[in-house]
């Protein structure tokens, strides 16, 4: 999630789309080593309709509103264990 922040500060500085591909984000790649590409979706899909903090439509991925608040917070939802 840090990592799509970055790239959607960067994206909003010099007037870039703040949509994004999933598989450009390094983080995505090392995601439990083991899984399939598939299998890699389909737990970002179930965490993006779970929490609501972003949107996944095919690849493509932005920030909700709820997403842009909760980046907005000094300690965020993804940064503790559930």
């Amino acid at each position: 999630m840090e990592e799509m922040w970055e790239n959607y500060v960067n994206a909003k500085e010099n007037n870039l789309s703040t949509k994004f591909n999933l598989l450009d984000f390094f983080n995505f790649g090392i995601l439990k080593n083991g899984l399939t590409e598939n299998d890699k979706f389909s737990v970002i899909k179930g965490y993006a309709k779970e929490k609501g903090f972003i949107k996944i439509i095919g690849t493509e991925v932005h920030i909700t509103k709820k997403g842009l608040k909760e980046f907005q917070k000094d300690i965020h939802d993804w940064d503790t264990l559930t």
